[in-house]
């Protein structure tokens, strides 16, 4: 799986140079639908072709924008590690790709700028999140949306307690049963009445294992916002909360051994804890949207909405998760004309979402059936006519 942040949409929203070409596609991780992946890609490649040469390229610039992108086709390698989704954004100089816990649906859109409404939803809502399963013999980092989990390898988190203080030989203080054998770092398993039990040098040493875990975790995470839950023993919890600077560790941990469960089991305990959190903002939003509805600081005229935001006036913008408007908007008098024919339209939601992203706005996603208008709503900073 590939991290997607925040610098990483920004670094899309601000590319300028087109055409840029968005494919997205949903993608098998094992079993004999992982075949499936390159022939669905070759197929999406197939598209792009098709709309850049509408878009006014000729067959040369076609195939050398596309050849990047065309090496994968047959690499069989990469197409047996995927996650649940592909997303790919390229350009003359540019070729990114993600592979996601995320189910896409398959799209290709070739324009004036990328097509970012599906991985906005990655950095909220449903979207990514992290749980930091943590036993004094194992570390575990793992990245999950709704529907699915994966265990990370970031190289600067320790492996276990023993790695991290560098001790060859850790005998616990704390009340322990052992699993055989003497009773080394492998064999320990933290449980008694909680952190009041310990002595002071084994509490340092566990702060001190905290700390080195923190610092590999800011390090990784860099300017990411998505929620992280603790798993492990109730009594860690506070230890680890009080070393740990990430600021959007949830109040709420996973609590028991982590040693002891799957992926799959971390991420049907943490989903409740998160799901939260991830609605949190979007019913806030629009609950302020709905209070500011009868005023001149909010619309669900979307060409109005788009006006407003090339003007950096959105402050937050709530589009239909399940909606695609397809159309031009025209620039002279902020006018709309729709249009069925995608190969040669603007989807002009995302391009809402683009530029209010652009002037600093926050934009969510949501089901359609939760927004007035069913299509979109928009706060506004400021009046605009």
């Amino acid at each position: 799986m590939d991290q997607f942040t925040r610098s990483d949409l920004k670094q899309l929203i601000d590319t300028t140079q087109e055409p840029l070409v968005s494919i997205y596609m949903p993608t098998y991780r094992s079993g004999r639908e992982v075949q499936q992946n390159s022939t669905r890609f070759k197929n999406l490649l197939k598209g792009a072709r098709e709309k850049l040469a509408d878009y006014g390229l000729d067959e040369v610039q076609i195939t050398e924008l596309l050849s990047e992108a065309s090496t994968l086709e047959s690499n069989d390698d990469w197409w047996e590690h995927q996650s649940d989704g592909l997303a790919i954004f390229f350009a003359s100089d540019r070729f990114v790709c993600y592979r996601v816990p995320f189910k896409f649906e398959e799209l290709v859109f070739v324009g004036s700028h990328y097509y970012i409404r599906p991985v906005i939803q990655l950095l909220q809502g449903d979207g990514r999140f992290y749980v930091l399963a943590v036993s004094q013999n194992r570390v575990r980092l793992l990245a999950g949306s709704h529907y699915s989990i994966e265990e990370l390898e970031p190289d600067q988190l320790p492996s276990d307690l023993q790695s991290a203080l560098n001790i060859d030989e850790y005998t616990s203080t704390l009340q322990q049963h052992s699993t055989g054998g003497p009773n080394t770092a492998k064999n320990i398993v933290f449980h008694g009445h909680g952190a009041a039990d310990m002595d002071q040098q084994k509490k340092d040493e566990i702060l001190q294992y905290f700390h080195h875990i923190d610092t590999a975790i800011q390090k990784y995470f860099g300017n990411e916002k998505s929620p992280m839950v603790f798993a492990g023993v109730d009594y860690l919890f506070p230890l680890f909360k009080s070393t740990c600077h990430y600021k959007y560790l949830l109040e709420e941990p996973v609590t028991g051994n982590p040693d002891e469960l799957t992926a799959e089991q971390l991420h049907s305990q943490a989903w409740p804890v998160v799901e939260s959190f991830f609605t949190r903002d979007c019913q806030t939003a629009l609950e302020y949207y709905n209070e500011s509805a009868a005023s001149d600081t909010s619309t669900c005229d979307l060409g109005k909405t788009i006006r407003a935001a090339k003007q950096g006036a959105v402050n937050t913008l709530l589009l239909a998760e399940d909606k695609q408007h397809w159309g031009e908007y025209k620039e002279q008098d902020g006018s709309i004309t729709t249009c069925d024919e995608r190969m040669v339209s603007d989807e002009l939601l995302n391009y809402a979402a683009v530029q209010t992203l652009i002037t600093g706005g926050t934009v969510f996603s949501l089901p359609g059936h939760s927004i007035p208008s069913g299509e979109s709503a928009a706060v506004l900073r400021f009046p605009v006519s």
